[in-house]
């Protein structure tokens, strides 16, 4: 159990990494929480950086370790990114979290 969370979260590293390159102008970070049924978005505007907009990507591990399992990483966790930023668009607000 503690080993697939281990592969879970280094997924989450990779992913964090891969946006953080692709998107200047926004930090994401993650964090492991109990306190989401799911996962969410926390977007912050300039979070004290005036050039950067600070996201981070809250994850409950059970849930985590549970779709990594089935193979629904793309779908459940870096599709959510990808789901924020084209809210974004769509809403025309930065701010907003998904």
């Amino acid at each position: 159990m503690t080993d697939s969370l281990k592969i879970a979260e280094q997924m989450v590293v990779q992913l964090i990494a891969a946006t953080n390159r692709s998107n200047p102008g926004a930090a994401w970070r993650y964090e492991l929480t109990s306190e989401v049924d799911n996962i969410e978005v926390v977007a912050r505007a300039h979070d004290g950086h005036p050039d950067t907009d600070v996201h981070t990507l809250r994850i409950h591990p059970c849930w985590l370790r549970y779709v990594v399992s089935q193979g629904d990483f793309k779908s459940c966790v870096a599709d959510e990114i990808e789901a924020w930023y084209l809210l974004v668009r769509l809403t025309g607000d930065a701010t907003t979290s998904a």
